[in-house]
C-alpha cells in the first residue's frame, strides 16, 4: 500500500515494561477505539505477554480482541447482549441496581455466572453508583443469588488538573470499596490519565495513553505514518490550489500530492498547517484537506513520485495543530485505509 501506520514494537514493549515497574498490582491495558488507532490485534498481541487484562468500550470490540488473547477482558460502556458476553466469559461494568438486576435475571435462566465490575461514579458524572445506599443493594442481591462482584472501580477525571477534586474522588471510593463483602475476590481497580503513577492502593489500574507513548518522560510514541509522493505539480503565480481556492500561489511553485486526507483520520482543520518531512526536509501542506490527498510545497526540495513521506511521527505535533489532545489525533486514526504493521 502506498500510505501505512508503522508500529514501534520496541517502544511499545519498552513502555510497557516501564509502566509494570511504576504498577502497584496488576495492569489492564485500555485497547478501545482499535487501541487507540493503533489496531487493537496488532497491539494485543504484542501486548498480552506484559498485561493482565484488556479493556474496550464495547461487545464489539471485546470479541475482536477475545480472537487474539487468552487474557480476561473488560467491557467499560454497554453491551449489546450481556448473555453473550456472559457466555464468552467477556467481563463487563454495571451501573445501576436496576442493571444488576437484569443481569441476575439472566443468571437464573442460563446458570451462566457473570464477570461483573461494578462503576463508582465519584465525580466523573458519566456512568455509575454514586449512592452507598444503592451500591448495598446490588450487594445484597448478588449475595442473596450466590454471586460476588469481579471488579469494583472508578475513572479519575482530572489528575493533572486539580489535586482537591481528585482527593475528594479517592474518599469516596474509598467508602465504596469498604462494602465490599469480606470473603470476596473482588478486584478493585482505578484509571484515569496517570493514575497508574500515582501510587494509589489498588489490585489493578488501567492504562491507554502511556502505553502508546505520551503523558510522561519515559514513555516513547509507538504510531508513525508514512506514505509515498503520488504526484508532482507545477502551479504558476497566479493559480489556487485544492477545494475552495484554500490556497493562493504568490509565485511559481512545484506541488507534491500525497494520498492522505481527513478519509484517514487527518482533519481539515490541518489544512495549510502540517509540516511533512520528504527527503530530510521539513514541506508545508497548502490548500484545504482533501478526503483522499493533501498537497505540499516541494519547491525547494528535489523530490520525485514514489519519494517516501514522514507523514506524523509524533501525535502532541498534530494535537497542537487542532487545538486537541493526543487522544482525539490517535483515535482519528481508526479511520486510516492504509496498512499497519510493525518494525
Amino acid at each position: 500500500m502506498l500510505s501505512k501506520i508503522l508500529l514501534n514494537k520496541q517502544n511499545l514493549i519498552d513502555n510497557l515494561i516501564y509502566i509494570n515497574s511504576q504498577c502497584k498490582g496488576k495492569l489492564c491495558l485500555m485497547v478501545k477505539a482499535n487501541a487507540y488507532g493503533h489496531g487493537d490485534k496488532e497491539i494485543v498481541r504484542l501486548a498480552s505477554d506484559f498485561v493482565d487484562f484488556f479493556g474496550v468500550s464495547n461487545q464489539t470490540e471485546a470479541f475482536s480482541v477475545k480472537a487474539e488473547t487468552d487474557k480476561p477482558i473488560i467491557v467499560f460502556g454497554g453491551c449489546e447482549d450481556y448473555f453473550k458476553c456472559m457466555a464468552g466469559q467477556i467481563g463487563f461494568a454495571i451501573f445501576s441496581f436496576r442493571q444488576a438486576k437484569m443481569i441476575v435475571e439472566i443468571y437464573k435462566h442460563s446458570q451462566v455466572k457473570p464477570r461483573m465490575h461494578l462503576c463508582i461514579n465519584t465525580g466523573m458524572n458519566r456512568y455509575g453508583v454514586r449512592e452507598v445506599t444503592e451500591c448495598k443493594k446490588i450487594i445484597s442481591l448478588l449475595e442473596k443469588n450466590g454471586l460476588e462482584l469481579d471488579g469494583m472501580y472508578t475513572h479519575f477525571s482530572s489528575l493533572t488538573t486539580d489535586e482537591e477534586y481528585t482527593k475528594n474522588q479517592i474518599q469516596k471510593f474509598e467508602d465504596f470499596r469498604a462494602l465490599i463483602p469480606k470473603g470476596w475476590s473482588t478486584i478493585v481497580h482505578v484509571g484515569g490519565g496517570r493514575s497508574v503513577m500515582e501510587n494509589y492502593n489498588a489490585d489493578m489500574h488501567r492504562v491507554g495513553l502511556y502505553a502508546y507513548g505520551y503523558g510522561n518522560d519515559f514513555v516513547k510514541p509507538v504510531l508513525k505514518v508514512e506514505s509515498q509522493i503520488v504526484d508532482v505539480v507545477k502551479v504558476k503565480k497566479g493559480e489556487h490550489v485544492g477545494y475552495l481556492c484554500g490556497f493562493t500561489a504568490k509565485e511559481d511553485m512545484t506541488i507534491a500530492t500525497i494520498p492522505l486526507g481527513y478519509g484517514d483520520g487527518f482533519p481539515r482543520k490541518i489544512s495549510n498547517k502540517l509540516e511533512v518531512q520528504i527527503n530530510g526536509v521539513m514541506v508545508k501542506s497548502v490548500g484545504n484537506i482533501c478526503m483522499d490527498s493533501f498537497m505540499v510545497d516541494v519547491s525547494d526540495v528535489k523530490c520525485k513520485a514514489g519519494d517516501r513521506v514522514i507523514v506524523m511521527d509524533d501525535a502532541k505535533y498534530m494535537a497542537s495543530l487542532i487545538a486537541s489532545t493526543e487522544y482525539e489525533v490517535l483515535t482519528n486514526m481508526t479511520k486510516f485505509r492504509g496498512e499497519r504493521k510493525f518494525f
